[in-house]
């Protein structure tokens, strides 16, 4: 059977009107996504086999945005009211995973837990990992949202991250249902690097001088109360886009040269009702404001 996707436009539209409404819908991230490439000197892959992010996005968002209007919360106004996303978050997934046990791509349960499970069970805050030493491959899947971002932000965010960091762009494999409380989990993969041990780590001026290649800004978040460098970020002052964690485990040496990768950042749009807008409220920078059908891009024109 024909996977039917529905329109991304009808979507992209609908969520504006959302917006203007004060009502809840993630910020598309399209006109971000264009900016981002036309300046990059090369591209990733999202996915193999026809299904990828924007796809699971387009999914999710459509299930988000097919609720009844009374359902649907208003946007946020503050980090606090972010919580209140968690019972559209559970809908859009059920509409997503009944569209996944239909149509696919399903990635067996049972086989990645064998694999997590005979490597120690790795992981970190959100995914559980293995290592596929064949493919050459570390296999994640995404077991808790941070920051109180959605399944939806988790798509967008490894669509921006194929278009910035395409070195270490991530490819969908598969989504897990579990046969007893149905929960969908993603299952994504991204190809192994070779770090350089022998050199000292990657330093802060080299970690700003990579992001400011790529037209970033250093920021100083405000980290469990303090403004200090914490959350390791830079902000891109046209797209709006926040990039943070950039610790010197997350940028890395590749043996063998002098480049430096970026493995495992936290990518997020800063617009109204999102956590990185918030974050940089705090210290004092401005909202970027909504880019209705594209109008970042003719405004640099």
């Amino acid at each position: 059977m024909q996977l039917e996707i529905p329109s991304a436009d009808e979507l992209t539209a609908q969520a504006f009107r959302f917006r203007k409404e004060d009502k809840y819908a993630a910020h598309p991230i399209e006109a971000a996504l264009r900016y981002h490439r036309s300046q990059a000197e090369k591209s990733g892959t999202e996915s193999h086999g026809g299904f990828d992010f924007e796809s699971a996005e387009v999914l999710y968002r459509a299930s988000a945005q097919g609720l009844r209007l009374s359902e649907i919360p208003q946007l946020p106004q503050s980090l606090a009211e972010l919580s209140r996303l968690g019972a559209l978050d559970r809908a859009a997934r059920s509409g997503l995973r009944q569209n996944i046990e239909i149509h696919g791509p399903v990635y067996a349960e049972s086989l990645f837990l064998s694999a997590w499970e005979a490597q120690g069970r790795r992981g970190g805050a959100e995914h559980h990992v293995h290592h596929d030493q064949d493919l050459g491959r570390w296999f994640k899947r995404l077991y808790r949202n941070l920051h109180f971002t959605t399944l939806g932000d988790y798509f967008d965010r490894l669509r921006l991250h194929e278009t910035i960091f395409p070195e270490t762009a991530y490819r969908l494999e598969g989504f897990t249902i579990n046969p007893k409380n149905k929960e969908l989990a993603p299952v994504v993969s991204q190809p192994h690097v070779e770090v350089d041990i022998s050199m000292a780590p990657v330093s802060k001026g080299e970690t700003d001088a990579l992001m400011a290649g790529l037209g970033f800004a250093p920021v100083q978040l405000r980290h469990e109360g303090i403004q200090d460098d914490g959350y390791f970020a830079y902000v891109h002052p046209v797209s709006g886009v926040l990039v943070f964690d950039l610790h010197d485990e997350n940028v890395v040496r590749l043996r063998g040269t002098d480049e430096l990768v970026v493995i495992d950042p936290f990518i997020c749009l800063a617009r109204r009702g999102t956590w990185a807008a918030f974050k940089l409220a705090e210290i004092g920078l401005p909202e970027p404001p909504d880019d209705q059908f594209g109008g970042m891009e003719k405004s640099l024109e």
